[in-house]
């Protein structure tokens, strides 16, 4: 039996949609293109253009991708808080994207480039997103340390691998340990999605959410 992207979301913090953004790419290459002009000399750093869709809405995914609708959907996170583009550069060391015990926090990326474990694709920890998952603390000091405390290069840390080629679309929790390597230049188009907070719990930490990830712009909750 095949589980459902919502629930692989759920249980391991991550899942595939393969394919589901292919017959955008025509505008992402567009708006990609416009957000981030390719430069005379090769890129050797990360680059980032934030607020995308609102700059391009090319970008625009809501009712555009019906797996990517059907997924947020399923998991109360539809409200799209903000949208970027990068050039990516090299390796991305171990880390989450801030760590949340109240609310939803999703990304959905989708690469321009086919990558795999040679090539810079995205590795994840399945759990690690988990608030009873025991890794907040000294297992993720150990992790960023993987050198000197495991004694393994960041590529050998055992995680799982996320190849993908051009208009699939990769959903992660922004809990997730998250990291890639061995890669050259390639392009990224991402989403960030939320659940609406209702608690005060909820609401306190969607607002560290903001606070630490999004204060470049403007942010909605719709």
């Amino acid at each position: 039996m095949t589980s459902t992207p919502h629930v692989l979301l759920e249980r391991f913090g991550f899942c595939v949609l393969p394919g589901a953004a292919l017959p955008l790419l025509p505008d992402l290459e567009e708006a990609f293109a416009a957000l981030l002009p390719d430069e005379e000399a090769p890129a050797t750093e990360r680059r980032t253009r934030f607020h995308a869709v609102e700059h391009a809405p090319g970008m625009t995914v809501a009712g555009r991708v019906p797996a990517l609708d059907d997924l947020l959907s399923r998991t109360g996170a539809a409200s799209m808080v903000t949208s970027d583009v990068n050039v990516l550069v090299g390796d991305s060391y171990w880390h989450s994207d801030g760590f949340y015990a109240e609310g939803l926090y999703l990304r959905a990326v989708v690469y321009g480039e086919p990558t795999d474990a040679g090539t810079g694709a995205l590795r994840v920890i399945p759990g690690s997103h988990r608030v009873e998952g025991g890794w907040q603390g000294e297992p993720v000091r150990q992790l960023m340390r993987h050198d000197q405390a495991l004694g393994l290069r960041g590529d050998e840390v055992p995680a799982t691998v996320l190849p993908t080629d051009p208009g699939d679309v990769i959903v992660f929790n922004t809990n997730i340990l998250h990291s890639a390597w061995n890669g050259g230049r390639r392009r990224q188009w991402a989403w960030n999605f939320a659940r609406q907070p209702v608690t005060a719990s909820e609401r306190t930490a969607a607002s560290q959410y903001v606070l630490n990830r999004f204060v470049s712009g403007t942010v909605r909750f719709t």
